[in-house]
């Protein structure tokens, strides 16, 4: 009996020790079994890095030189042969015709046109076709309430270089004064004139008396009507 149990008691012993042996040799794969290599992410691959070609610089403008204008001579105003006015020169009358103005002058003696202003008026002047030692003026405007007159006449159209100036009496005034006492059928007919020419203060003043067939006709005069000194009579003035 004892034997028996002592037999068994010995399986059972082995039994233990054999599965504690498997245990043990279990536990001893468990540790030194190769660990699974832990996956690295795989990087995509960076791009290669391609230099750009290098950027060829344009070419420069070379600035072409710029001509310089030519510079064009402006002719140079020939000026008129000038001689002068004779002793006698004077402005004989003036009148309007239309929107210009006429000025006749006496013993200009010129061959040539000749310029000229009348205060600020611009003149051009000639000689007469059929009376060439007088001359004849033209404005291109129609003056009237001028009486005393500053012209001045130069040998260049552009009026820089004067060669004469003297006041006229232009008589492009409304002065004329009508006399009806003797008024009759024939008024205006047979007209003739009688002028005088006075100084007074050294200055030439005109006094025009016209008749016609009916007798006194009418006057004008450019008298002045406060003077300090009568000098006498003197050549026309207008």
């Amino acid at each position: 009996m004892r034997v028996v149990m002592k037999d068994l008691l010995m399986r059972k012993t082995k039994r233990t020790v054999l599965m504690l042996l498997l245990v043990s040799v279990m536990l001893s794969a468990c540790s030194t079994a190769t660990p699974n290599p832990t996956s690295t992410p795989t990087l995509a691959p960076s791009p290669t890095f391609t230099p750009l070609p290098s950027q060829t610089p344009l070419p420069t403008a070379t600035p072409t030189p710029t001509e310089a204008p030519t510079s064009t001579t402006t002719p140079t105003q020939t000026d008129v042969p000038f001689a002068g006015f004779s002793k006698d020169f004077r402005l004989y009358r003036a009148w309007n015709n239309g929107d210009e103005t006429y000025f006749y002058f006496f013993q200009a003696n010129i061959i040539d046109t000749l310029y000229a202003e009348a205060d600020d008026y611009d003149l051009v002047c000639s000689p007469d076709p059929l009376y060439p030692h007088h001359m004849q003026c033209v404005a291109e405007t129609k003056i009237f309430g001028e009486d005393a007159m500053t012209f001045t006449f130069y040998s260049d159209e552009a009026r820089l270089r004067p060669v004469f100036s003297q006041v006229f009496y232009t008589g492009l005034v409304n002065d004329i004064v009508y006399h009806h006492a003797n008024d009759c059928p024939d008024r205006g007919k047979d007209v003739y004139c009688e002028s005088e020419y006075r100084l007074y203060d050294g200055r030439c003043y005109y006094a025009h008396t016209c008749y016609d067939a009916c007798g006194l006709y009418y006057s004008r005069d450019n008298l002045p009507e406060v003077w300090n000194e009568f000098q006498g009579y003197t050549v026309p003035c207008n």
